[in-house]
């Protein structure tokens, strides 16, 4: 008996080793493969009560493989047993309530992810809530799971439409009201008030409950996030106690104010200084409301955009560099929210040079069209150029920098760079026209000085790629134009704010802002 226990000890002792040694292995080998985590879209998910057929709400998930390396053979599983006694999904569940997605090798970064669609049964009761749990393996690494609230019902919120202003003066003060309706069949459970300005507005007051900070969503200033712990019963709307006041700033001149309504999640940030924002009873929810809203807000100032010229000096067959610019020397600065017609510079290259490297932002200018061709042909007469960004806060310089090949027998010689818009108008809110021409010059060695035109107009029928500015006459002068921002519309020429991108404004964080043309008189 004493041999047998003998045995039976040093035959565990022997597992109780292995499994020690083996245990370190495989702890090393998880702690150093790839990690990848789920992310969610929303983990708050509202199941509309009745259901809407054909739409149902998205569990949609991303991956992130923070490394080291490839994670190899990653499976992603959505359990849906505690759920499936209410929910439909759009497709089909196994018997354990456990979906699947096909197996792939995913790259350390970002990966994309999939969806599965959830509907509630009819008949559920609102407020019934439940969690889908995601989670994955990994054959060389580990997979962090979450997991999504799913609740029978939906808060609606949305903010009130605010209408465009024009005319408001520096040093003015706005005052904003703002209401907040719940649509949906939920009460909302607190909301949160996110309010968005630009360059040249500031808020009159900071509250208690809301949380400033700089953001750089389109040149956007300051963000305010104010908190509420008010709940929004459904059918219902409610106004912030007193108007959002803010202030016009000498700065301003087209500008904008942005609000949405969010749902509260999570706790509330602490308290600041200062007096505390409300939110009070208003009644019935309005039905004309919006989910996030703009308002334009264009102030009665004025800026002034500036051209800057160069010289240049070369022998004939030299290849010559002029840089350009334009500047904006305020006292507003220039972000057009609501147009495509941006500023830009027209750039007329000196007779008897050819213009042979192009910068970037920089097209052939078509005439006829009023715009430019999107193309960078060398040997063209004129370019227009535009800036990315194409925002010029005050004191804003943009240069371009064009290399100009000296034409044989070429005297010296002067071109002009103009300051105008992408179609070539007049910016109607520049009243100081004196400095928006300048002279680009190249002094040619051994070569006599050609007097240019004191006023004349850009050359059209310079054919691009045909050998360019030769050496005969050439005038210049700064383009025409009726002081209106032109449409955009039928010339079959692609404008240069559409090559160069610059037409589309955009706010981060998924914030798109909307492009609408803006006819001046």
């Amino acid at each position: 008996m004493t041999h047998r226990r003998h045995r039976f000890g040093a035959a565990l002792a022997v597992f109780a080793a292995a499994v020690a040694a083996w245990l370190p292995v495989t702890s090393a080998q998880a702690a150093d493969g790839p990690v990848v985590h789920i992310w969610l879209q929303d983990d708050h998910l509202g199941l509309p009560m009745p259901p809407t057929p054909g739409d149902p709400t998205m569990v949609n998930w991303g991956l992130r493989n923070d490394g080291p390396g490839t994670a190899k053979a990653v499976t992603i599983s959505a359990d849906l047993s505690n759920v499936i006694d209410w929910v439909t999904t759009d497709a089909p569940v196994p018997a354990d309530h456990v979906y699947t997605w096909p197996t792939r090798d995913v790259p350390a970064g970002e990966a994309a992810g999939s969806i599965i669609g959830l509907s509630a049964k009819p008949g559920t009761p609102l407020g019934t809530t439940g969690t889908v749990t995601l989670s994955g393996t990994s054959s060389n690494g580990t997979v962090v799971s979450t997991t999504a609230k799913v609740t029978v019902g939906t808060t609606d919120l949305k903010v009130n439409k605010l209408a465009p202003r024009k005319g408001d003066k520096p040093g003015s003060t706005i005052d904003t009201p703002v209401t907040i309706s719940n649509l949906g069949t939920l009460p909302a459970d607190g909301v949160q008030l996110r309010m968005r300005t630009t360059i040249g507005l500031s808020y009159a007051k900071h509250y208690a409950n809301c949380v400033y900070k700089e953001s750089d969503v389109y040149v956007l200033t300051e963000e305010a996030l104010c908190t509420f712990d008010t709940v929004l019963e459904p059918g219902k709307s409610y106004r912030v106690d007193q108007p959002v006041g803010l202030d016009v700033t000498d700065q301003a001149l087209f500008e904008f104010f942005s609000h949405e309504a969010l749902p509260l999640t999570g706790s509330a940030p602490k308290p600041g200084d200062g007096p505390v924002l409300s939110l009070v009873a208003a009644g019935s929810a309005a039905t004309d409301g919006t989910p996030i809203d703009r308002q334009n807000i264009d102030a009665d100032n004025t800026a002034d955009m500036v051209a800057g010229g160069a010289t240049a000096a070369g022998a004939p067959g030299d290849l010559v560099h002029v840089t350009v610019s334009l500047s904006n020397k305020g006292p507003g600065w220039v972000g057009y929210n609501a147009s495509d017609d941006q500023p830009a510079l027209l750039v007329t290259v000196p007779t008897g040079t050819r213009a042979e490297k192009i910068p970037a932002h920089c097209s052939v200018w078509n005439d006829e069209a009023k715009s430019g061709t999107g193309e960078q042909t060398p040997g063209a007469a004129q370019y227009i150029c535009q800036s990315s960004p194409n925002t010029f806060t005050v004191g804003d310089t943009r240069s371009f920098d064009f290399g100009l090949r000296i034409r044989a027998n070429a005297r010296t010689t002067t071109g002009a760079a103009h300051a105008t818009t992408a179609f070539g108008n007049t910016m109607a809110f520049d009243h100081t026209h004196g400095n928006d021409t300048a002279a680009v010059t190249v002094e040619v060695e051994g070569g006599s000085t050609a007097t240019p035109s004191a006023s004349a107009s850009p050359s059209p029928t310079a054919a691009a790629g045909t050998g360019g500015n030769s050496p005969r006459t050439q005038t210049v002068s700064g383009t025409g134009g009726s002081g209106s921002l032109a449409s955009t519309g039928g010339s079959g020429t692609v404008p240069v704010a559409a090559a160069c991108g610059a037409s589309a404004l955009l706010l981060g964080g998924g914030l798109v802002l909307l492009v609408r043309r803006r006819n001046r008189a």
